[in-house]
């Protein structure tokens, strides 16, 4: 939870609402049950109260706790609006596999809801409320207190435990639905591909199994959920029994505490149980969330603990190792290096072009090292040859949420020879893309996502396939885009192209795992 708890530190004034909030909500509970036990009391044994007075605080005490209830709601709900509006716009800078990246911005992020909305107010609530009762009681009938005190600890222990084994299923059911996301998408990219080589029952069966993978990881979740609700019920359920037994063995048979004592007792004895029950269920919400901001701090982070940024302008590898959990590729790089330049990366389907290239931009898990140049730290991207549209305005999908120069972009607009289509749109800039707005052909999807890269060049820009699957036009456009990029920064070309291969001066091949790097002097570096 440590990631999640340090994105709601951006907004300060969240967690003083919550404290505030959440204080004056605990010395309203405790307000309600001593004024509450007034009026029963009263009313049993006839004592003489000033009705109006009491009933009228009552009231407004009853008020009052709605209204600051809902206030902490909605200071959680408004902080993780805020903390997820942030991690979109990060995410979104991130070049990734497009199934991941949809799947973080879409699922992922929204999993993080339950922290800063359930669990967050909730600790606070849950911190004050026994806090306020504990103290109050310890003056008001301390043997309630020293009960308290004994079995309050059991109910956050077993949460903790069952909390833990709920974040692991948590990322183990966000990494199967990555999976499952990833190769779907794949197999509808490739769709006639499949049908041409009648690969439907293998892709089909894959699917199914992908699926049936991240159902049960699902239902592991919910049994863990019903387990522990269960097992906090029984817990506080059990106290509360044991602290109204002591109460009544007090009240009839040793005639120690009065009536009106035993009311408000018997009344903030399920206030204090029930806060820490109500926090062991959003702990389980809060655990399950901390398994999505682990994915997306991982995302986030990279791989950077295994480059080592140098002044060389080279990149040299050092027993860099990449494996598949399915165990049927490998890529191993005992010790090469490549000096900084235009390249253009081709190999047989399947050789392990994306894996390098992923490799380079620390966007997959490798064992070893690398050695970069200091210039290329935070400034590489890897542009996958499956387009990530939003579905956000067209200038927002240009931009990814960058501040921006309006005129820059249309000048890149009209490079792209994009501008015309974008101004034929109901709302030119502003139109809203995706399934439920203005819908873009394979080219112009392409040319979209390349755009991002020109407005905001990095020193090193991999693409993957850009022209794959476009027709002569945008090929053509893309290429002379390109050409142009090259002024500026280092381009490696993902290619099956037969053109593109025979006109790049500096070929890096990939076969099977293995690297050969082919400079335009003939030297092979192995």
């Amino acid at each position: 939870m440590k990631f999640l708890t340090k994105l709601s530190f951006n907004y300060r004034w969240s967690h003083i609402l919550f404290f505030v909030l959440s204080l004056t909500l605990s010395i309203i509970i405790v307000l309600q049950s001593v004024q509450v036990g007034k009026v029963i009391d009263a009313i049993l044994y006839k004592h003489t109260i000033d009705y109006p007075f009491v009933l009228g605080s009552i009231i407004i005490i009853l008020f009052g706790r709605s209204v600051f209830q809902t206030m902490l709601k909605l200071t959680g709900n408004k902080l993780s609006y805020n903390v997820k509006h942030d991690l979109r716009e990060w995410i979104s800078k991130e070049s990734n596999e497009v199934g991941s990246v949809m799947n973080l911005v879409q699922q992922g992020i929204e999993g993080v809801h339950g922290f800063y909305g359930d669990y967050l107010p909730q600790a606070y609530r849950s911190i004050f409320i026994p806090l306020s009762i504990l103290i109050f009681l310890a003056f008001f009938h301390y043997k309630t207190a020293l009960i308290m005190v004994i079995t309050a600890p059991f109910i956050p222990i077993f949460y903790i435990i069952i909390g833990i084994n709920t974040e692991k299923q948590a990322l183990k059911q966000m990494l199967s639905l990555n999976q499952f996301s990833n190769y779907f998408l794949n197999v509808m990219k490739g769709i006639m591909t499949i049908k041409a080589f009648n690969y439907e029952d293998e892709a089909l069966s894959k699917v199914a199994s992908y699926s049936e993978q991240f159902k049960n990881h699902t239902m592991k979740i919910l049994k863990t959920a019903f387990l522990s609700t269960l097992m906090l019920e029984f817990i506080s359920m059990l106290s509360i029994g044991i602290i109204a037994l002591e109460i009544g063995l007090s009240l009839i048979v040793f005639k120690s505490v009065s009536f009106y004592t035993a009311v408000v007792v018997l009344m903030l004895a399920p206030e204090f149980y029930n806060a820490l029950k109500d926090l062991g269920l959003a702990f389980h919400t809060g655990k399950t969330a901390a398994g999505y901001g682990d994915m997306l701090s991982e995302s986030l982070t990279g791989q950077e603990h295994n480059i080592i940024y140098d002044n060389q302008s080279e990149i040299s590898f050092h027993n860099v190792k990449v494996t598949y959990e399915t165990g049927d590729f490998m890529m191993n790089i005992h010790k090469m290096t490549i000096p900084l330049d235009h390249y253009t990366i081709t190999g047989h389907s399947g050789a392990g072009k994306s894996t390098f290239a992923k490799v380079l931009s620390g966007l997959t898990h490798f064992d070893g090292q690398i050695h970069m140049y200091s210039h290329l730290k935070d400034n590489i991207v890897y542009l996958s040859q499956f387009d990530a549209i939003l579905s956000d305005s067209v200038i927002n999908n240009i931009t990814m949420f960058n501040a921006y120069n309006f005129e820059e972009v249309v000048a890149l607009a009209k490079q792209f020879k994009m501008h015309d289509r974008i101004m034929a749109m109901p709302n030119g800039y502003d139109t809203i893309l995706g399934h439920e707005g203005e819908q873009l052909s394979g080219g112009e999807m392409r040319r979209i996502s390349l755009m991002r890269v020109f407005l905001f060049p990095k020193r090193l820009v991999i693409l993957d396939e850009p022209t794959t699957m476009l027709d002569r036009e945008s090929r053509k456009i893309i290429m002379d885009a390109v050409e142009t990029l090259k002024q500026y920064c280092y381009v490696m070309i993902i290619a099956h192209n037969k053109e593109t291969i025979e006109n790049s001066k500096n070929l890096i091949t990939v076969n099977d795992g293995n690297i050969n790097v082919k400079r335009h002097s003939d030297l092979e570096v192995k």
